[in-house]
């Protein structure tokens, strides 16, 4: 087929500049800092910052793709939670209930071209029973893949994804894994399969309306009032959920990842009293399914210090007002920028003006 034959993409209709028949593509949010430092003379850009001037606050959402930016969850787990203890053999430690999460499981299970659908189930049946071994009961809990705080997540992985497929037990698939798996109805298909195998060989599952990680640390704490509990899952938000609500259990707590297993109860007695106590602020605060990541570097600032945990005290207080709330937000990013006392406006041009300046020296 002839290339102009062939089906446009809408971008290709935008204008690329041309200098000396050299085409130049422009970084629209560069040239703008640029612009902006230059108009100086005739305006007053202190004035203008102390609006954010653009469609999405970009200390929030990502300018490559207009989405939340990405939470490094992981390295808040790692930093201030799994360090804190050694990796526990549990090889011989017999657990009464294992919880899994189903969105981990769903990619631990290795796929084989040429496989029925039926057999890839198997598959997965057999991998849960081996993990499952040493326990007298099994949970496997999956999302829903509804409208969940995970939709900015969702709709990026997407992208690489295949189109919505029909399977049944005795089709043979074709499609890649990770392709398939990046379809959210492709994924609530394959459950439903699952999950029917399952019950029929006494593998309790809970299928949640949308994301499935309260219903996972809900059932753990339900369990382990009675009884020894075992969660295996990668999620941080599971992780720092079950060190919060650990005092309410009697028996031993385990969380298992792909790195070991963690004693989650000795996780919370290596915190202090105060990272206990803002435990949960600091990890919504720096990012998670439900909160907006901000972009600054929190490895050297886990949890807050310094004469703000009144301020911190008021986001754990629920009858704590709106403007309440709002005062003590802006006081704690005063402090995360080193300027107390400053105007969120003033802060975000001094930035502006240190990073448009360097570009402006860089390029020159």
């Amino acid at each position: 087929m002839e290339v102009k034959s062939k089906v446009q993409a809408l971008s290709s209709l935008r204008k690329i500049p041309k200098i000396n028949e050299k085409k130049i593509h422009l970084d629209s949010l560069k040239l703008f800092n640029r612009l902006i430092i230059f108009a100086q003379r005739d305006m007053t850009v202190e004035t203008s910052l102390s609006y954010e001037l653009t469609p999405f606050p970009l200390s929030l959402v990502s300018n490559k793709d207009q989405k939340m930016n990405k939470a490094n969850k992981a390295g808040f787990s790692k930093t201030s939670l799994k360090e804190l203890t050694d990796p526990l053999d549990l090889t011989n430690q017999s657990c009464s209930t294992l919880v899994v999460d189903g969105g981990w499981l769903l990619y631990m299970v290795k796929w084989e071209q040429g496989q029925t659908w039926q057999e890839i189930v198997n598959s997965y049946l057999s991998y849960v029973q081996c993990i499952g071994h040493r326990s007298q009961k099994t949970i496997v809990v999956f999302d829903g893949y509804s409208r969940s705080p995970k939709d900015h997540d969702h709709i990026r992985r997407t992208k690489k994804s295949c189109c919505d497929l029909q399977i049944q037990p005795d089709m043979i698939h074709w499609t890649p894994r990770a392709k398939f798996l990046d379809n959210t109805n492709n994924k609530s298909e394959l459950i439903h399969l699952l999950s029917s195998t399952f019950r029929t060989h006494n593998i309790t599952v809970e299928q949640c309306d949308n994301d499935a990680d309260t219903s996972i640390v809900r059932e753990a704490l339900a369990t382990a009032t009675d009884a020894s509990v075992e969660v295996r899952a990668e999620d941080a938000d599971v992780l720092v959920m079950l060190v919060h609500h650990i005092p309410s259990t009697n028996h031993p707590l385990f969380f298992t990842t792909s790195k070991g297993s963690y004693d989650v109860r000795r996780i919370r007695e290596a915190l202090s009293e105060r990272e206990r106590c803002y435990l949960l602020f600091c990890h919504a605060f720096t990012g998670c399914d439900t909160v907006f990541c901000n972009s600054w570097p929190w490895e050297n600032n886990t949890y807050l210090t310094g004469d703000i945990d009144e301020h911190m005290d008021i986001f754990l207080d629920t009858q704590a007002t709106k403007d309440a709330v709002i005062q003590a937000g802006t006081t704690i990013f005063q402090y995360i920028y080193h300027a107390p006392g400053t105007a969120l406006g003033e802060i975000r041009h001094n930035m502006f003006s240190r990073k448009a300046a360097a570009e402006l020296i860089k390029n020159t």
